[in-house]
């Protein structure tokens, strides 16, 4: 936490609490849903390739067998990346870049081949085992984990027939079923994700509802793949009007309010992540913000120490570069620092109050407001239809200014129809907003007496 005095003009760079004292002695002379993360899984061992899977925080390993492991599996450092966003998300939405071979085996007449590549496929296993009643059950495992058995099944055909919504293997081969112990399926291969496959992810997000964007991809693998999250990010802000943004870790140069760069990390569950697996908490947690929250200073659950924290002076310099890092409270908990994004210049229209990115969430916020309540072909282009959409407008203006997302509303003036340009099916409007931002940097003047 920073503190120690402060200059009225100049200010301060860091958050924190700053005190000047001084002598009252006179010399005689004298803030839509939020909390959606969208996630790749990048070098993933198993599931459907190419594919969105929703996870939800209310049952996050209902699509564990898609996953190939559960959430909570300490071993898997994409499990992990899942488990540090659900911290704060209400959705994780995960996609997996690529898919290697399918691994299989064989209990004559029975086949069995995973439903996905990936080499998580030879960690599974069946057995095929004589039922007292009549016929056999077949069941099939992952590591340890018994998901599904077939009971008193007496052919290939009738087990093909029971278990087709089987999350794990297909089965496949003809005539009657003969007992076979514990089999395990071999064969199953990965592949090294390519520059193309994660292109192909940022290519298909356009259609996916998120808040957030977690990128971890590390500086040695590619500024390519920065560049390339960075410049979809923008395209969906501002072609799209989509209010996203991308968490990356040590982005090169990224200069803009929807890239939150990400240059130190914490240690969680005695395990040192990496920045790149920093962001996903960061994601998960700037989801979740609403539009009248800052998450300067907010704690990172489970965090214990900080893996590369900053000098005094390393923070005044990552805080003027629009990197967002953590830092300890007096308190000694792991906190954000600053909720600040990668924007560093500024000039019209973007001033200083861009890099916050509560004021970004109030922009997207009101955005999103009005666009959802002013959809094309609604309201007449024309006087009485214009007055009727400055009335809406008025009402979305109160309605961020009573949850305190902006403030100095003048209502005659801060929702507008230019009439003098308006004509044929083109309406335009002049809008003004003055974001509320956080009290984050404290200023004490305390009189000595």
């Amino acid at each position: 936490m920073a503190g120690g005095t402060f200059d009225k003009l100049a200010g301060k760079t860091r958050p924190g609490t700053y005190i000047n004292f001084e002598s009252t002695r006179q010399d005689t002379l004298g803030n839509s849903e939020r909390g959606i993360v969208l996630l790749p899984l990048i070098g993933h061992n198993w599931g459907p390739a190419k594919t969105f899977i929703t996870l939800l925080a209310s049952a996050p390993d209902a699509e564990r067998l898609k996953l190939g492991y559960s959430i909570y599996d300490e071993d898997n450092p994409q499990m992990l990346l899942i488990r540090e966003a659900f911290k704060n998300a209400a959705k994780v939405i995960v996609y997996i870049t690529e898919s290697g071979e399918k691994a299989s085996a064989t209990a004559t007449p029975l086949t069995v081949t995973a439903k996905y590549g990936g080499t998580r496929g030879n960690d599974i296993r069946f057995s095929v085992v004589a039922n007292p009643v009549g016929g056999f059950d077949v069941s099939v495992f992952l590591a340890t984990e018994k998901t599904a058995t077939y009971e008193g099944v007496e052919t290939v055909e009738e087990l093909i027939a029971a278990a087709a919504d089987d999350g794990l293997v297909v089965f496949s081969g003809t005539g009657e079923l003969a007992a076979a112990a514990g089999t395990n399926l071999t064969g199953g291969t990965d592949v090294s994700s390519t520059n193309l496959d994660v292109t192909s992810f940022l290519d298909k997000i356009e259609a996916v509802k998120f808040n957030t964007l977690c990128f971890p991809v590390g500086k040695g693998e590619g500024d390519t793949l920065h560049t390339a999250a960075k410049a979809k990010i923008k395209y969906m802000r501002e072609n799209m009007g989509k209010g996203v943004q991308v968490v990356m870790p040590d982005a090169t140069t990224p200069d803009y309010e929807g890239v939150i760069n990400v240059t130190n990390a914490v240690v969680v569950d005695g395990k040192s992540l990496t920045n790149a697996q920093a962001c996903a908490w960061v994601a998960g947690v700037t989801a979740a913000a609403s539009c009248t929250k800052s998450n300067t200073y907010t704690v990172y659950e489970g965090a214990t120490d900080i893996v590369g924290a900053k000098s005094n002076e390393e923070a005044i310099a990552a805080i003027n570069a629009g990197e967002l890092f953590f830092s300890f409270s007096e308190e000694g908990k792991v906190v954000v620092e600053y909720d600040i994004n990668s924007l560093t210049t500024f000039n019209k229209p973007k001033d200083k109050t861009y890099r916050k990115n509560r004021v970004i969430r109030v922009f997207d916020a009101f955005a999103e407001a009005v666009q959802l309540n002013f959809p094309p072909n609604k309201y007449d282009n024309g006087p009485t239809g214009w007055e009727v959409m400055k009335g809406i407008g008025q009402t979305i203006l109160k309605t961020f200014e009573d949850m305190g997302a902006i403030k100095n509303v003048d209502y005659d003036n801060d929702f507008l129809i230019d009439a003098s340009l308006s004509s044929g099916d083109e309406t335009y409007f002049n809008v003004g907003l003055e974001a509320v931002d956080a009290a984050e940097k404290l200023y004490f003047t305390i009189k000595t007496r």
